[in-house]
């Protein structure tokens, strides 16, 4: 695997006897210098972490298989290639002139990960390199799995923060929010016993009040639905029921809008255990978001299709899309592009679609549209013998 050019500190010793060793000693380094080799080999390429030794001007000498599978680099011919040629965006003779460094890295191909490497000159400090010259050490390693890891606490850590202020939130703005709404039915009561022509404008702001006390209790009611989660009850059911359901809730909207609705689905996908109520709710707020960003006349395309592994229910539109630097950040409590969004509807997708043990997957671009899949285990899932 890769190229040698490498001198063993063994060799140079061999070379300096070699005048004075007879054939048959010679044969014997040279065999005892193959299986060194052959193990040495063995055990670089048994190590699960990418290594590759590049030059001083950050040229490939030698890789191991782990870098063929994390980097994408080829087992024959990559000697002597620069390391930028497979990993680009990185200036890695600046890097090598640090002498010792650790950074993080994401790579999309041959698929996306994130990788944490490790680039040092071989010998240490200490430069000792054996006679192998001046190089340098790269080791990366797969932290993907760690950095989703790491995210997932911190975002339960935000749920858990978020569910400790509710009873809070709930007991200081509630009461006296219901106080308001008492007093403001007074109001109108002995507005009404007063000549229409005095009372015209002041009944308007006692209206205009009333709207806005409906507006904020309904955003408490879902923010006490986010950070109070009810345990889906869950029953056999399919998805194709449920979507068509969602739809009918928004159906005149939908006709009023001039939104086209395109059903993507083939037959009857197989059942899968689910609160309905509650994927009818995930359905409902994605479809109404779909509604609000598409402008004027759109398309709505509502998908179902199945594999060995998941039900998967995709909502998909023509409307504005998100913004590449909003697409992170969608899923974070608060975090909305409207005027008067919450910020709280796909934090509760989301939650629904993990009590059921399923996923949500969003795809935007900017002036192009959005998909949004929710992946939902199958009640039953096939056995795959899979092949050698």
């Amino acid at each position: 695997m890769g190229k040698g050019g490498l001198k063993s500190s063994f060799l140079g010793k061999l070379l300096q006897r070699v005048e004075r060793l007879e054939p048959d000693e010679i044969q014997r380094y040279l065999v005892r210098l193959a299986e060194q080799k052959g193990f040495l080999e063995t055990i670089f390429n048994t190590l699960q972490e990418a290594i590759v030794v590049v030059d001083p001007e950050a040229r490939i000498e030698y890789w191991n298989r782990a870098a063929c599978r994390l980097l994408s680099i080829p087992e024959e011919g990559a000697s002597k290639v620069p390391l930028s040629r497979y990993l680009r965006g990185v200036r890695w003779k600046d890097l090598l002139r640090e002498k010792a460094v650790s950074r993080k890295l994401e790579v999309d191909y041959p698929e996306r990960r994130t990788l944490r490497f490790y680039l040092l000159p071989a010998g240490g400090e200490a430069g000792e390199t054996g006679g192998w010259g001046e190089v340098y050490v790269v080791i990366f390693h797969d932290v993907t799995a760690e950095e989703s890891a790491t995210r997932q606490n911190l975002e339960w850590e935000r749920f858990e923060a978020l569910r400790l202020l509710a009873a809070g939130v709930a007991h200081e703005l509630g009461n006296p929010m219901n106080s308001l709404d008492i007093h403001l039915q007074l109001m109108r009561r002995e507005l009404k016993k007063l000549p229409a022509k005095q009372t015209a404008g002041l009944t308007e702001s006692v209206e205009v009040a009333t709207r806005e006390i409906e507006r904020l209790d309904a955003i408490i009611r879902q923010f006490l639905q986010a950070v109070r989660p009810a345990l889906p009850e869950l029953v056999p059911g399919q998805a194709e029921d449920v979507v068509e359901e969602a739809l009918q809730l928004v159906e005149p909207e939908l006709r009023d809008r001039d939104i086209l609705v395109e059903r993507d689905w083939k037959g009857r996908s197989p059942e899968v255990l689910m609160d309905r109520d509650q994927i009818k709710q995930v359905l409902y707020n994605l479809i109404k978001n779909a509604m609000q960003a598409i402008r004027g006349a759109g398309l709505l395309r509502l998908g179902v299709k199945a594999d060995d592994a998941w039900v998967e229910i995709e909502v998909t539109d023509n409307g504005k899309g998100i913004a590449r630097d909003d697409l992170p950040h969608v899923l974070e409590p608060y975090f909305t592009t409207k005027q008067e969004g919450s910020g709280l509807g796909l934090m509760i997708v989301q939650r629904i679609v993990r009590d059921h043990g399923g996923e949500l997957e969003l795809e935007s671009e900017e002036g192009r549209g959005t998909t949004v899949r929710v992946k939902l285990p199958r009640q039953q899932r096939r056995v795959h013998l899979l092949e050698n």
